[in-house]
């Protein structure tokens, strides 16, 4: 009995003391983890806006060429030329893929139909194969297509258009998954946040 007792209470004390020591690591490595996550945030939105940068002059970069705003809990980037005017527009696009949650950043000309860039911001699908929605070849081909009316991600092939890109072969549900989210955060933004009324406010810095 005394044995059983004794067992027992080291099991106690060994999960007390791992539960502490998690606890800890989380604590001390949340900041750290927050700082990277906003650190790939910038890089992506200069990466989808084709502006150059540099390890060492991200934050400078970034803080000179972006100008960021909260909008109905959405943060939006813009960006304005030398002469004041609006050139680019970027947010976040978020949805579900085949295997768990897909983020990204695309970045628009001002009228919000046409697409500069698309960066990816994290997935968890398929090695191999929806995974390659983070290669370059798969995102190089979403600049200057048009999401207005919607975008469309079709096999490859198909007949070219202004609104289509060729999905990855063998990922299809992944492919459709990137076409919805895109298709409906910018539907939202436009439709809900960015209206002809408040880009007026915008269109100059």
């Amino acid at each position: 009995m005394k044995e059983e007792i004794w067992m027992v209470a080291i099991l106690v004390l060994v999960a007390t003391i791992s539960a502490g020591l998690l606890g800890f690591v989380n604590v001390t490595t949340r900041p750290i983890i927050k700082k990277n996550e906003v650190r790939k945030l910038r890089e992506s939105v200069l990466e989808s806006l084709k502006v150059d940068y540099t390890a060492d002059n991200l934050e400078d970069k970034f803080e000179s060429e972006i100008k960021t705003k909260k909008l109905d809990g959405k943060e939006i980037f813009f960006r304005y030329n030398d002469s004041g005017e609006l050139s680019a527009v970027a947010f976040k696009v978020t949805g579900s893929g085949f295997q768990g949650p897909i983020s990204g950043l695309i970045s628009l000309k001002p009228d919000l139909k046409k697409i500069i860039g698309l960066e990816m911001l994290s997935q968890q699908e398929t090695p191999g194969l929806g995974a390659r929605i983070t290669e370059e070849w798969f995102l190089n081909q979403f600049k200057g297509k048009e999401v207005e009316p919607r975008l469309l991600i079709v096999k490859s092939g198909a007949e070219e258009a202004n609104n289509k890109v060729d999905a990855i072969t063998g990922a299809t549900r992944t492919s459709k998954a990137i076409q919805g989210l895109i298709n409906d955060d910018v539907k939202h933004v436009r439709n809900d946040i960015l209206t002809d009324k408040v880009m007026e406010g915008y269109l100059n810095e």
